[in-house]
Formats: C-alpha cells, structure tokens, sequence
C-alpha cells in the first residue's frame, strides 16, 4: 500500500468519527433502515430510567465487589423493565440488549473512578446518540443503529 494510499485510510478514518453527516444524508439513512423517532425516544426514556437507578443506587466502589456490580446492575435492569411493563411497554427476550447494556455499565461506570458529573456524563452521551434530530457522524450514526436494532429485538407492541 502506498504512502498517499495509507494517508487517505487516515483522512477517511478522520471524518468518519469527526465529521458530521449532512442532515438529508442522515434522514435518508434513516427511512432506508426504517428508524422512527417515536421508538427512538422510547428507547432513550429506557436508557435515561437504567442510567439514573444505576447511579442513584449503586453504595460505592469501597463496599461492593464485583458480584454485588454484577446483582446491582441485575437488579436496575428488572427494576427499569417491570417499570416499563407497568406502563403497558414490553421489553422481552433481552438477552442481547441486556448484555450490550451491561458491558457498557462495567466499562464505563462499574470498574472506572466515579466522578461526581457521570450521570449528565451519561445522560448527555446517550442523548446525543439516540435524539433523532441532532446530527452525527457515521461511526455515531452506525452505533446509534447498532443499539435500535438491538432494542427492536426486544421491544414487543402489544
């Protein structure tokens, strides 16, 4: 591979994960992948209902190990999912979801310092994520729909 080859793979790389999609780009990947804005703030209002019980309840690094991480994180999860049931909106079959959720909460959260600002951290990450209107690049468009097929597995409309 040649030098001005290799130059470009950086430049590509660059704006994949720096440079804003264009809004019409962005709303037409989004009617070819059928992403509608109604599920997506479902599923931000699921994220929004874990992070906050996560951070909320969770006691601290200095008295919980990691099998009570592993039970706290178990025990927000089939809180936010009963919530959630008890307004007639069906999460099932959550294997998947649960555990792209759970890796996440040990990365970044369970096994990382708290910090005080980590839930707007949080809140603010998976907004921009997941709001339908605010732009994005593609590696963030690409994670974004990575995540609603993953809750569309799950999400059950009864």
């Amino acid at each position: 591979m040649g030098k001005i080859q290799k130059i470009n793979k950086v430049i590509n790389f660059i704006e994949y994960i720096t440079k804003n999609m264009e809004k019409k780009d962005l709303f037409l990947l989004y009617k070819i992948n059928n992403i509608k804005k109604e599920k997506l703030e479902l599923y931000l209002d699921f994220v929004f209902s874990l992070n906050e019980l996560i951070i909320d309840t969770y006691l601290g690094d200095d008295i919980t190990n990691e099998g009570d991480k592993l039970s706290h994180f178990k025990w927000c999860w089939n809180n936010v999912v009963s919530s959630f049931k008890k307004e007639g909106i069906y999460f099932v079959d959550t294997d998947e979801l649960f555990i792209y959720f759970l890796t996440f909460y040990q990365e970044s959260f369970y096994n990382e310092i708290k910090i005080d600002e980590m839930s707007s951290k949080f809140s603010h990450f998976w907004s921009d994520l997941l709001d339908y209107e605010k732009s994005k690049t593609m590696s963030e468009y690409e994670t974004m729909l990575e995540i609603y097929k993953i809750f569309n597995k799950s999400f059950v409309v009864n």
